[in-house]
């Protein structure tokens, strides 16, 4: 079972594992770029994750019910919220930057029709 941690910060992975374990939190995206680069693999539906928090402490287990992929641009309130982060606006502040960030790292641009990989679980325990 894959071990996943959201956020960047010690205070995100803490605060995003006990929304997950909540059930606040259920869904999660990334940048599409990675696979293609082959950095990270493509996530499927019934991929069964152990979410943990900044201390790799187990917090509980989902299950991936399914894998979208939509432009950055496309991106509405209804995901942002199943992603945790409150509201539309917060959400694209928070990734913009954070996606913005990574892509630079890469001599790559952020832009609406970057494709990114949302992901929607369930919590199984």
């Amino acid at each position: 079972m894959q071990q996943v941690k959201f956020g960047g910060t010690a205070g995100e992975q803490d605060g995003l594992a006990e929304l997950v374990k909540n059930g606040q939190k259920v869904a999660t995206s990334t940048l599409k770029f990675f696979q293609d680069e082959g950095i990270i693999e493509p996530t499927y539906a019934g991929d069964q994750w152990l979410i943990v928090n900044s201390l790799d402490e187990p917090i509980c287990e989902v299950v991936v019910t399914e894998v979208r992929y939509r432009p950055f641009g496309e991106i509405d309130e209804t995901f942002a919220i199943e992603e945790g982060d409150g509201t539309f606006e917060n959400w694209h502040q928070i990734h913009r930057a954070y996606y913005g960030q990574l892509l630079a790292e890469y001599g790559q641009e952020l832009t609406e029709e970057t494709i990114l990989e949302c992901i929607y679980f369930e919590k199984v325990s």
